[in-house]
């Protein structure tokens, strides 16, 4: 089942960046400012920056920016190079002025912190059950104290995370935890129960088995269009196009018949869009949403004509309305009434390797939506809404691999859906009267992971509202449980085995799938808990619709701050359906017993990594905690259970944890 479950990992991609090429002369238009870090103590600094861009959304270099505090009491900074100082506890915000243009951003100031932690005492945090409470490691000088147990049991979940809306930000900590009412002199403990979190298991989860060819080729197919691409480009050309598209109102859309034939420009693996290779392909299926060719060179006994019409009507039928009510719809460069091209071709088939049972699926190129021609194109380019998918090889005659058509049609499903959002995601950003960039990687690749799972539950029959269990995920349908479901619950499986070092918003999103599963399992809490009026539909196609990208897309959309879905979604990673009394609704998913479909795939095993806090004494060294995520620990204390004190510390294990948005998450759980 594994290699069905595998096999299907289609490519998709989207493109970033900007040319120069607008209307002049040049004037500044926006104004964005930064602070590294966000955070800091009193007398401690940080350095503003500011971001220029003109009304193409093209960056302005050499401006200067004029830097003022709206709030001196709290912070001050220096006019003309940045320069931030902490005066007093509180927020300030910092202005950047260029042109008589503003942006601005806040900084946090907290209290000075001596050199040891721990020194004013320890920070008690007693919860009713179901309680949650967030604290910064630097308020509480790293140290906190769960009361004893005295009339009843008392179990903590305490999360040392970061909540940073950054990404990338890694903090490297140490986690320390002793029975009783102190800390132990000098903030040492003891080395009899010293355990270790350094080693492979503190890195970035491989790509494994789970598609790693088709995780390798986006990787480098995503590099290619970054480095070649301008979505400014695609934005011009597409203006052109439509403009001659409306004087000529009269030519009725090109729809070839089935046994036509046409070239196609099939991108290579570098320099796609001046390496390419030109093959023919002839028509097989035709209907209002697609068109199916196949490469003439195919290998023969491939897909029958009916195989084509099962695959040509689940595309129209299903993948098709779904997608687009989700994100919004294509764009029809190519005049052929809308319909997206899906082109089967032995071009994929020679991505993969030799004698490999996984494989590359197939890809869209966002270079296919730009000119082929002139200023900013790209002359790979079919100028068409297209998929390049692999072709059934049932006797391995390319690359001795052999690919049947069930195989090929199985794990070509759901990733089909797949690569439709990011065709979407595209299509919606070059179509705005807005000068746009694509998307983030990793918020792109979620969105094309949540068009997966839509999918599969329209074909279930599962509602928005709807919380699915195992039993309606999989329903006794193997297939349509793998083409749709599996892989974002595998990708899942793969981060919860090891959160602390993998985040959400991570770039790794385009080589690591537990970044994956992580990305599309945020984006489903943000859907299920602050999607407006529980319009998740609305709330998806503003985040395909841009302008934003990244965590500012999210945030924006969602209403909310980064810091409260990544809390809520850290919580509701360990309580989604556990039934803890007294635990707000935020805290769980609403569209997924993720617990119960996690379990299911899993021999019955939630698969998180939670750390049990037992004995006297732990210490946990060469912990890491990306922005968005965290690692668990657990203390389970029965009735009469002495005080527990907990430290959440710099890697020297002395020192309270330092780095940007080192926050505790703690849930009282029973």
């Amino acid at each position: 089942m594994r290699k069905s479950m595998v096999a299907g990992a289609l490519l998709v991609v989207a493109a970033c960046g900007g040319k120069d090429g607008g209307t002049n002369p040049l004037v500044t238009t926006t104004v964005e400012v930064s602070a590294t870090p966000t955070q800091i103590t009193v007398n401690q600094t940080a350095q503003a920056s500011a971001i220029v861009k003109d009304q193409n959304g093209n960056t302005l270099a050499g401006k200067s920016v004029s830097w003022t505090s709206l709030n001196t009491g709290i912070a001050t900074v220096t006019s003309t190079t940045g320069v931030i100082t902490g005066v007093a506890p509180g927020s300030a915000t910092i202005q950047g002025v260029v042109d008589g243009i503003t942006g601005s951003a806040t900084v946090l100031v907290t209290p000075p912190v001596t050199a040891g932690a721990c020194n004013t005492g320890l920070t008690v945090v007693d919860l009713a059950v179901g309680g949650v409470r967030t604290l910064t490691a630097t308020e509480t000088q790293g140290c906190i104290k769960i009361p004893a147990a005295t009339s009843a049991p008392a179990d903590y979940l305490i999360i040392p995370g970061n909540i940073n809306s950054t990404p990338d930000v890694v903090g490297g900590y140490t986690f320390k935890s002793d029975e009783g009412e102190t800390v132990p002199a000098n903030n040492l403990l003891p080395g009899n129960s010293v355990l270790s979190a350094t080693g492979p298991a503190a890195q970035l989860a491989p790509a494994g088995d789970l598609g790693a060819l088709q995780v390798g080729f986006e990787t480098r197919l995503r590099g290619e269009e970054r480095r070649q691409l301008r979505l400014s480009d695609a934005q011009r050309g597409y203006r052109g196009l439509h403009a001659a598209n409306q004087l000529r109102l009269s030519v009725s859309s090109v729809v070839p018949a089935v046994g036509d034939r046409s070239s196609f420009k099939v991108p290579a693996q570098t320099n796609a869009c001046t390496n390419f290779t030109t093959i023919t392909a002839q028509v097989q299926f035709v209907n209002d949403k697609v068109i199916i060719y196949e490469d003439v060179t195919a290998p023969a006994n491939g897909f029958t004509a009916t195989d084509y019409q099962q695959i040509g009507d689940e595309f129209a039928n299903v993948i098709y309305p779904t997608d687009v009510s989700y994100f919004g719809t294509p764009l029809d460069e190519d005049n052929n009434g809308g319909r997206i091209i899906i082109l089967y071709t032995p071009e994929v088939n020679k991505l993969t390797p030799a004698s490999q049972s996984s494989f590359v699926g197939g890809f869209f190129f966002a270079g296919d939506l730009f000119p082929s021609a002139g200023a900013g194109s790209c002359a790979q380019s079919n100028v068409a809404e297209l998929f390049y998918v692999l072709a059934p090889d049932p006797d391995g005659t390319i690359n001795n691999n052999r690919r049947s058509t069930a195989t090929v049609r199985q794990g070509t499903r759901g990733t089909i859906a797949h690569e439709f959002q990011h065709m979407i995601n595209a299509s919606e950003r070059i179509r705005s009267p807005i000068l746009q960039d694509f998307e983030d990687v990793w918020l792109d690749e979620a969105l094309a992971h949540f068009a997966e799972d839509a999918v599969g539950r329209e074909i279930r029959g599962i509602g928005e509202a709807e919380d699915a269990n195992f039993q309606r995920t999989f329903a006794n349908n193997a297939d349509d449980f793998n083409a749709f479901f599996f892989q974002n619950f595998a990708r899942l499986k793969v981060y919860l085995q090891n959160p602390g070092p993998v985040g959400p918003t991570s770039s790794n999103a385009d080589s690591s799938l537990a970044v994956r599963g992580a990305a599309w399992s945020l984006l489903r809490y943000a859907a299920d808990n602050y999607a407006a009026g529980g319009d998740v539909k609305g709330l998806m196609k503003k985040l395909a619709g841009g302008p934003d990208v990244g965590v500012a897309n999210l945030t924006k959309n969602t209403g909310v701050g980064f810091e409260t879905l990544a809390t809520g979604w850290m919580i509701a990673n360990y309580a989604d359906d556990l039934g803890i009394p007294g635990l707000g609704p935020q805290f769980a998913y609403k569209s997924y017993d993720m617990r119960d479909n996690e379990q299911r795939i899993s021999s019955g095993v939630y698969p998180l990594k939670v750390n049990d806090v037992t004995g006297p004494t732990l210490v946990m060294t060469g912990l890491q905690a990306r922005s968005g995520s965290g690692n668990y620990f657990l203390t389970i204390r029965n009735t009469g259970s002495p005080a527990r004190t907990f430290r959440f510390l710099n890697p020297d294990g002395t020192t309270v944890a330092s780095f940007s948005n080192a926050t505790w998450i703690i849930v009282r759980v029973r």
